[in-house]
C-alpha cells in the first residue's frame, strides 16, 4: 500500500462496504473493495482496501471463525487503523451478526488492545450524544434508536437499546469509556466511545485517532473513514449516461423506505415473489425475456404478513435466482436493496474487487463490480434506509 497510513476495512456486509469505499474515494483515497483478503502485490498501488463479508447474518461460530481467519491473514498487511465497518445503526444481536464477537477475534489475531468506536455517522442523520444513539427516519425526524419506527422493529436485529455502552455489553463486550463532546479525548487503554453530534465532531476524533498510539481497532460506519482523511470533500453528481444494456433491480430489504421506492419505481417491468419462492425457473425465465426485449425489471420480495422468513435463506436463495438470470442475459446494471441481500448476491457472482464511481445519493455509491474476465458491472448495493424516493427511475435515466 503506498499511503502513509496503512487503513484497513472489514465490512459486516457489502452495502455498508460500498459506502466507505466511495467515503475514501471522495477523500482522494485510492481503493478498492475486495471479497477476501487480497494479495500484498493486488493492493501495492493502494492507499486504502477493504473486504466486504456477509458476517451480519452470520452466527456466533461463524463470525469467530470468519473473522480469526481474516485477521491471521492481514497480519502480513501489518494495518495501522483496522476499521470494523458496522451499520450506522449499530443493530446486531447477541446471536446474529455479533459485532463484538467480530471485534474480539480480530483484535485477538492482530494483536490489538486499543479499540475506539465512532457513534455517529452525522452525514447520514445519525447521531451519538453522551453515549446514546439516535437515527433521522424515512418522515425526516429524529428518533432515538430504540423509538425508530423501523429500527426497534427490525425483523432480524430490532435495537431495542440506545445507550451503546449497554448494547455492547448486551453482546458480550467490557467496560466502555465514554468520551463525549464536552471532553473528548482516548481512553488510556481498552475501548473508547465517542459522541458525534455534527462535522466538527468528526474532525476532531480524527485529530485524536492520528495520535493515538498505533495499531487501533475501530469500529462503526463510514464516519471513521471521514474522521481519518477529512471531511471536507463532498459528493460530486454523477454525470448522465447511458447503460449497454437494461438495468436490472432486486429489493430484498422490507423497509418502509425501499417499499417506497419499489412503489414509486415506474420504468421498471415489476415481479413480486415470495421470500422462498418455488418457481424460481418461472421466475427467471419471466425476467430473462423482458431483459432481452431491453425493459428494466424490478424483482421485489412481497411481504404477505403471514411469516417471518429467514433472513439468511432468503437471501441465499435469492443470490442464486439473480446469478442465474445475470449468467443468461446481458445486463447494464445490477442494483439490489438490502443488506444481507447485497452481500448473498455479490457473493454469488464473485467478481474480483469492487471499484467505486461516484455517488448516487448519500449512501448510494455507484460502484463496478470487476471480473477476472475483463467484464466491468455497475453496480448500486443500497441498504433499507437510504435513497431518495424515486431512486430506481433516476437510475434508469442515468441520473437525470
Amino acid at each position: 500500500m503506498s499511503g502513509t497510513l496503512r487503513y484497513i476495512f472489514v465490512a459486516d456486509d457489502f452495502t455498508g462496504a460500498s459506502d466507505t469505499l466511495a467515503t475514501l474515494a471522495r477523500a482522494g483515497q485510492r481503493a478498492r473493495l475486495f471479497l477476501d483478503v487480497p494479495s500484498l502485490d493486488e493492493v501495492a498501488d493502494l492507499d486504502a482496501f477493504g473486504i466486504a463479508t456477509d458476517a451480519r447474518g452470520l452466527g456466533n461460530t461463524e463470525i469467530a471463525t470468519l473473522m480469526a481467519q481474516i485477521g491471521t491473514r492481514l497480519a502480513v498487511h501489518q494495518p495501522e487503523i483496522l476499521h470494523y465497518k458496522v451499520c450506522s445503526t449499530f443493530d446486531s444481536a447477541p446471536d446474529v451478526g455479533n459485532f463484538v464477537t467480530a471485534i474480539i477475534h480480530l483484535s485477538r489475531s492482530l494483536e490489538i488492545s486499543s479499540h475506539a468506536i465512532i457513534g455517529g455517522q452525522p452525514s447520514l442523520g445519525r447521531y451519538c450524544a453522551f453515549g446514546n444513539l439516535f437515527a433521522r427516519a424515512s418522515d425526516g425526524k429524529t428518533y432515538r434508536i430504540d423509538k425508530h419506527p423501523v429500527m426497534r422493529a427490525h425483523p432480524v436485529t430490532p435495537m431495542n437499546e440506545a445507550d451503546l455502552r449497554v448494547h455492547f455489553t448486551n453482546l458480550g463486550g467490557g467496560d466502555i469509556c465514554l468520551s463525549d463532546r464536552l471532553e473528548p479525548e482516548m481512553a488510556k487503554s481498552g475501548t473508547t466511545l465517542f459522541d458525534a453530534l455534527d462535522t466538527s465532531d468528526i474532525k476532531r476524533i480524527g485529530t485524536i485517532l492520528h495520535q493515538t498510539p498505533k495499531p487501533l481497532l475501530c469500529v462503526g460506519a463510514s464516519s471513521v473513514a471521514q474522521a481519518m482523511f477529512g471531511t471536507t470533500q463532498r459528493a460530486q453528481p454523477l454525470k448522465t449516461q447511458q447503460y449497454p444494456g437494461p438495468v436490472l433491480a432486486f429489493v430484498g430489504s422490507r423497509s418502509q423506505v425501499s417499499n417506497s421506492q419499489t412503489k414509486l419505481a415506474s420504468e421498471y417491468s415489476k415481479i413480486p415473489i415470495a421470500p422462498m419462492a418455488s418457481n424460481t425457473d418461472e421466475i427467471t425465465q419471466r425476467a430473462i425475456a423482458l431483459l432481452g426485449q431491453n425493459k428494466n425489471v424490478l424483482i421485489h420480495i412481497k411481504d404477505d404478513g403471514l411469516s417471518s422468513p429467514n433472513a439468511r435463506e432468503t437471501a441465499q436463495a435469492s443470490a442464486k435466482l439473480i446469478a442465474g438470470i445475470v449468467s443468461k442475459v446481458p445486463i447494464g446494471m445490477l442494483a439490489v436493496a438490502g443488506g444481507d441481500t447485497s452481500s448473498a448476491i455479490i457473493k454469488e457472482l464473485a467478481p474480483q474487487s469492487l471499484s467505486c464511481v461516484g455517488d448516487i445519493d448519500p449512501g448510494v455509491p455507484l460502484c463496478l463490480a470487476n471480473f477476472a474476465s475483463g467484464w466491468q458491472l455497475p453496480v448500486v448495493l443500497k441498504g433499507g434506509q437510504v435513497g431518495r424516493a424515486s431512486l430506481f427511475d433516476y437510475i434508469s435515466q442515468g441520473y437525470r
